[in-house]
């Protein structure tokens, strides 16, 4: 019998080259659903791994090429780059389904990896909203912020971490409620 969520590769290992020398190498795996009412979950990683595919060829495939060019005007050695999106499932019970992708590029000496969470209900074949996990009325927002800069505080205070000066209004512009996910140590969100 075959799961119903498994993780299939989209993309397995396409070369982008100058002639007969490959640059860029991408892969990409991402979930995919196949039991009922996965449609819209479907559709939606399909086109995740459809926009990656063209940010890799469009924006970093370019970048290759003029590493490349620098690498032969100056006779060093050829960068190699690469640029996968790695999908881990962190909770699947029942119609809850919960996952994080990460999308890891790295070329010349730079590594950049980006996380994308995400939460459905596949009975409803809907992503899941951040409020949907807190009793009505709740200021979500508020609460989690307020959590996170009580930790930030605690760990500049022990001298585990030095943020910087204007962090408080860092994460307020950058919190996204939208990007979380659900593992076994709770809520995950960036």
């Amino acid at each position: 019998m075959t799961k119903p969520l498994q993780i299939k590769p989209y993309l397995a290992g396409r070369t982008f080259s100058v002639g007969d020398v490959p640059l860029l190498t991408v892969s990409a795996h991402l979930p995919v659903w196949e039991g009922d009412h996965g449609r819209r979950f479907n559709r939606y990683y399909r086109a995740y791994g459809r926009a990656f595919t063209h940010y890799c060829e469009t924006e970093l495939f370019p970048l290759a090429q003029e590493s490349y060019c620098q690498a032969l005007e100056s006779a060093g050695a050829i960068p190699d780059w690469h640029a996968e999106l790695q999908t881990n499932i962190t909770c699947h019970e029942g119609t809850l389904v919960s996952l994080y992708t990460d999308s890891v590029e790295s070329g010349g000496r730079q590594r950049i990896v980006l996380r994308r969470g995400d939460t459905w209900d596949m009975e409803s074949d809907s992503p899941l909203r951040l409020v949907d996990f807190f009793p009505p009325h709740t200021l979500v927002r508020k609460r989690i912020l307020s959590v996170v800069r009580a930790q930030i505080e605690r760990e500049e205070r022990i001298g585990l971490y030095r943020y910087l000066p204007d962090w408080s209004g860092r994460i307020r512009r950058s919190f996204n409620p939208q990007n979380f996910y659900i593992s076994d140590e709770g809520l995950i969100f960036f």
